[in-house]
């Protein structure tokens, strides 16, 4: 055995059993019999210092050497005994160690903590878990989110001309009102103020697709300057007129009331008082005994029916009816010269007037003006056809 190795036996016999108990013990919980088994273990390693020293001895004679051991064997006995003191001192300021109560609850405290750690990592599993699945909710609203933004991108680039839309939407309804009114109600002035209405909305759009549109607008105007207007208001107060007349005509075998002559300014009492007799007396004149005469009973009849012709030619003519029309006004004109005295002024006045309304067409002929509605439909529709072909012929592009 060399020197080297004898020094380095040494150091670690020395140096280790007790150093590492020093560092290792713990002033508050170590006991009387940790410190007995420390000084016997100091003991120890001194024995094996000497040991090892009369084993040097034996094998190297060599007085330097013998010298250098002896001299680190003494440094190793101060440092062992300085030790010593240091555990004494140590264990006699050591407090009494802890009694097997305390121990017992300590370790039950332990036990708790223990199980309160326990459900504190179940509570935290579920946690997680929560937390999973709270991710995987952000993910599924993700997905939809952009499915969303998908459907948004996809209305707004058809929705992109939403004004004009709307207008073209606005021009269908008023061209159809026009079309309608003028098939229902004959009314040829709604009729053209609807067509001029859109002609003016297509002209602000500014598009030449629509110009087709514009002329057939054009056109259906024309046709309804063509068609000849009917003032029915002049008309229902014309009858209504005749029909106020209809007590004072007088009927067949009855002269008319000849009106006393005007008084002149210089004449005598004579002729005042016959003026004034002849005002209160009427004389009429009778026909032949060979014509009968109607009574009173009759002649309230009569004018009641003509009457009563007069207001079914007028209702006729308030809902565009020509043939009631024409067939009150044949037998208004009918009775009138079969009962009603034809030499009288009023007689004659009322037949021109039956006359001449017989001549009106109450009810002319109305043009189709639908031609501009159903153009700009077609128009409309194959606008909308292509813009939904569009995307279809990107996507046939990108494959």
């Amino acid at each position: 055995m060399d020197n080297r190795q004898l020094n380095q036996d040494i150091d670690d016999v020395t140096s280790d059993p007790l150093e590492s108990l020093v560092k290792d013990k713990k002033p508050a919980s170590t006991g009387r019999a940790i410190a007995f088994l420390a000084l016997l273990l100091a003991l120890t390693a001194v024995g094996a210092t000497g040991w090892q020293w009369w084993q040097t001895q034996l094998s190297d004679p060599d007085e330097s050497t013998h010298a250098a051991s002896i001299t680190r064997l003494q440094e190793s006995q101060q440092q062992l005994t300085n030790s010593i003191a240091t555990l004494k001192n140590q264990l006699d300021s050591a407090e009494t160690p802890v009694d097997a109560a305390q121990l017992a609850r300590l370790d039950k405290r332990l036990r708790e903590v223990e199980n309160q750690f326990g459900s504190l990592q179940a509570v935290q599993g579920q946690e997680q878990a929560s937390i999973n699945a709270m991710q995987g909710s952000v993910r599924s609203l993700e997905q939809r989110l952009s499915t969303v933004e998908s459907g948004l991108v996809s209305v707004a680039a058809s929705s992109q001309n939403s004004s004009e839309e709307l207008d073209i939407a606005e021009i269908d309804f008023i061209l159809r009102a026009a079309s309608e009114r003028l098939q229902l109600f004959s009314d040829i002035s709604a009729a053209d103020l609807a067509l001029q209405a859109a002609d003016v909305q297509i002209e602000a759009l500014d598009d030449p697709m629509f110009l087709s549109v514009r002329q057939r607008i054009a056109a259906a105007r024309q046709a309804l300057a063509a068609v000849p207007r009917v003032d029915r208001v002049e008309l229902s107060a014309q009858l209504t007129a005749m029909q106020s007349r209809v007590p004072g005509l007088p009927f067949h075998g009855e002269a008319e009331a000849v009106s006393p002559p005007e008084l002149a300014d210089d004449a005598g009492w004579w002729e005042s008082f016959k003026h004034t007799m002849s005002s209160l007396v009427t004389v009429k004149r009778r026909v032949p005994d060979d014509q009968s005469m109607l009574s009173l009973e009759d002649k309230d009849y009569l004018r009641q029916g003509l009457w009563l012709q007069f207001e079914s030619a007028r209702l006729a003519l308030m809902r565009y009816d020509t043939d009631v029309y024409m067939g009150s006004l044949e037998r208004v004109n009918e009775t009138v010269e079969q009962f009603f005295y034809n030499g009288s002024a009023d007689v004659q006045v009322m037949l021109q007037e039956l006359a001449a309304l017989k001549l009106v067409n109450i009810a002319p002929e109305m043009p189709d003006i639908s031609a501009p509605w159903t153009q700009l439909r077609q128009l409309r529709d194959s606008r909308r056809l292509l813009q939904s072909a569009a995307p279809l012929e990107s996507g046939d592009s990108i494959e």
